[in-house]
């Protein structure tokens, strides 16, 4: 199971409580794998991944936007990559051993959301507090 820890705090309130649902839903695959249920669950949570997915990133992309964030073509282009790998992840179930793709899927997730945010997501979160600090500056 995937903890929460302090280290994956990125300090905008929002994401992390967003971050936090993702954790939950990549737990839910290891519960469906432990309880050996990955056949009768997994399609439904990838989906359910996907569809929170979509809202996470939009309204990430969208925190970014408002600061002006200036990497933020590549950034959207990690969360197209992403979006078109789970949707492959969920598409593979129909074809694959229900086990083997919920252990791919859950090992390929947890890789890339921990990855980005203690990466991707890191950078843009530095970039929006210097941009805060520099305005409280010319307060």
């Amino acid at each position: 199971m995937l903890v929460w820890e302090s280290a994956y705090r990125i300090g905008e309130k929002e994401m992390d409580s967003q971050h936090l649902m993702l954790f939950a839903l990549v737990n839910q695959l290891d519960i469906n794998i432990n309880q050996e249920m990955a056949a009768e669950c997994i399609g439904d949570v990838l989906g359910a991944l996907e569809s929170y997915i979509a809202y996470h990133f939009a309204q990430e992309e969208a925190l970014m936007r408002s600061w002006g964030y200036p990497h933020l073509d590549a950034h959207v282009a990690t969360h197209e990559d992403f979006i078109a790998k789970v949707a492959a992840l969920r598409e593979s179930v129909l074809t694959e051993n229900p086990l083997h793709s919920a252990i791919k899927a859950r090992g390929f997730v947890l890789d890339w959301l921990l990855g980005h945010i203690l990466g991707t997501d890191a950078d843009y979160v530095r970039y929006i507090a210097a941009r805060k600090t520099a305005a409280q500056d010319r307060s």
